[in-house]
Formats: C-alpha cells, structure tokens, sequence
C-alpha cells in the first residue's frame, strides 16, 4: 500500500522530490520517542517566530481621513441623464427595466 516503494522510475522526479523522500525516510527510521520530540521541538519555535512577529513587527496605526466624493461636471443639456455619485454602484439591467415598469405603470397623480 505504500506508494514511495512502488515508484517505478526515481529519475523521473526532480531533484527536490528525492531530496523529500530521502528526508521523509530518514525521518521515518527515528526512534518514535526522538521523533516526536523533534517535531515538538520545531511546531514551538515556528510558534515563538509567530509570536515574536508581533512584537518585533507592530501593526501600523490606520489614519482615518474624509472620503470626499469627486464633484460631477456642469450638465450641459437638461435631457442628459442624470449624473449620480460616485459612490453609487451600478444597477443590473433588469432592476432598470422592472423599475421603468413600474414608473410606467403608475399612474400620475394630478
């Protein structure tokens, strides 16, 4: 069931990959109690790089300014659509056709 013993060619893989496998067998073959505390050893100071991160790196305060929206140019014609702000986002096609649907079917008050 294991596949590293099944590989038919090593040269079909790259360097790196043998490099791997060659550190994963020697890994294998510690005595479990040498493993295990190996491995103990490199989660606690890939943690205290983490946590020593913080310290040595702080975050960066946020300044906080106003947004002003762009100003829209003069409308030159009066049957020009109307200019909306630049924070507004777009509608979907079908929200503009339900919408002029429904502006079309109400009728005016007089």
């Amino acid at each position: 069931m294991n596949n590293k013993k099944n590989i038919p060619n090593p040269k079909d893989h790259s360097r790196f990959t043998r490099w791997v496998n060659g550190m994963d067998e020697k890994d294998e073959s510690l005595d479990p109690l040498a493993r295990k505390s190996k491995w103990i050893i490199i989660t606690a100071f890939m943690f205290a790089l983490f946590a020593i991160s913080f310290i040595w790196f702080p975050a960066n305060k946020v300044k906080q300014h106003k947004i002003e929206t762009p100003l829209a140019g003069p409308v030159v014609d009066a049957t020009a659509p109307a200019v909306h702000s630049a924070f507004e986002m777009p509608v979907d096609s079908f929200e503009n056709q339900l919408k002029q649907y429904i502006n079309e079917t109400v009728p005016e008050k007089k």
